[in-house]
């Protein structure tokens, strides 16, 4: 299923002739999924002139001169255009987008500026959900719960669905010197459920703790295994959310995007990262309720505390609190279980019932 790297096992499940092979993927996916955290899948659907085709507008719109909205509050996220960058190069640029309209009103590039490009994103995520569906579905056989527990809970037509998408680019590092030990993200888990990562073969970075640790000091001690792109291959990992929501069990992992090395690839890196979440509302707590209750936004403020109000005042500052930081899935359980777990989410309009209608309302409302 997979091969042995460092002391983390790269699986790579196929997801061919799911319905047939639903019992073996299964088992592949749990012992990925209670182990790395970490894994790749073929078989998915997804071809690759799709994958492409999202790769070379995901370029041009972060070549765009005139960029897209910078950054709005959207219930947990902050949505829109992002840059990352301290006084030796730029690390990072971002567009994160979401499904629905109302959290994505003024966000969206015009028509002028890119043409289909909204059309083109909804139409890769909703494929990306294809896949999320058919893990998912994995997850909560391999966990003893039935096939569609986390099914309606994720589906992308509800209004405050937390899903997102983040078409990055490490801009290159030739002719720029970052200090030692500088990374392009610093260690971390993800926030959601579950990370569908698109990576462009050659381009290299991703590292994985091979320590199997979701404890945040083990983290920023341990060992790293490169997570290289591999044609055809989707990256998945799981997020705080579901490691939360399958009462541990499956693992979050910490993650990072090294600064290329004088043997690495040293222009740019684009990457994709749809992330694959519930809804605003969705109540996270697994069905042994080993922890307590949690909501998203809740996660997300818990995870807020690894970050410092310190001046970064040179990037030698900025890379010692790279590497003293690592934020992840664990969360304070007085602090969670005192959380206010009120509805205070705004009046919802009735979600669309299908991915036709979801375009239909998004285009006469445009």
């Amino acid at each position: 299923m997979g091969v042995l790297k460092g002391d983390a096992r790269l699986a790579c499940v196929d997801l061919s002739n799911f319905a047939e092979r639903k019992h073996e993927i299964t088992k592949q996916l749990m012992e990925a999924a209670t182990t790395v955290g970490f894994f790749y899948v073929t078989g998915h659907g997804m071809s690759q002139e799709k994958i492409d085709r999202c790769f070379a507008t995901t370029e041009k719109i972060l070549a765009m001169e005139e960029k897209p909205p910078m950054q709005k509050q959207s219930f947990a996220y902050i949505l829109g255009w992002s840059q990352e960058k301290i006084a030796a190069g730029a690390l990072r640029e971002a567009l994160l987008i979401g499904y629905d309209l109302p959290r994505m009103e003024g966000l969206w590039p015009s028509e002028k500026q890119c043409p289909g490009f909204k059309e083109e994103m909804l139409d890769f995520m909703f494929a990306c959900h294809e896949v999320v569906q058919m893990i998912m579905e994995c997850f909560a056989r391999g966990l003893g719960l039935k096939e569609d527990f986390f099914k309606d809970e994720m589906r992308p037509h509800h209004e405050d669905n937390m899903t997102s998408m983040n078409l990055n680019m490490y801009p290159s590092t030739e002719g720029h010197t970052f200090p030692p030990g500088a990374q392009r993200i610093w260690s971390h888990t993800d926030y959601e459920a579950l990370t569908l990562l698109f990576q462009k073969p050659g381009q290299t970075g991703l590292e994985v703790c091979s320590g199997l640790t979701t404890d945040r000091k083990k983290a920023q001690e341990a060992q790293w295994v490169a997570f290289d792109p591999v044609l055809g291959a989707i990256t998945i990992n799981i997020g705080d959310s579901l490691q939360y929501w399958s009462d541990g069990a499956l693992k979050s992992t910490y993650h990072r995007v090294r600064c290329p090395t004088a043997e690495d690839y040293a222009g740019d890196r684009y990457s994709i990262a749809y992330f694959a979440n519930g809804r605003a509302r969705t109540i996270l707590q697994g069905p042994k309720k080993k922890y307590p209750p949690i909501k998203f936004e809740q996660i997300v403020a818990q995870k807020s505390k690894y970050l410092t109000e310190e001046e970064m005042t040179s990037d030698d500052k900025y890379v010692e609190w790279q590497k003293k930081t690592a934020m992840g899935p664990e969360f304070d359980p007085v602090e969670t279980a005192n959380n206010d777990l009120q509805d205070e989410m705004p009046h919802l309009v009735k979600p669309p019932s299908s991915k036709e209608e979801f375009y239909n309302r998004s285009t006469a409302a445009a």
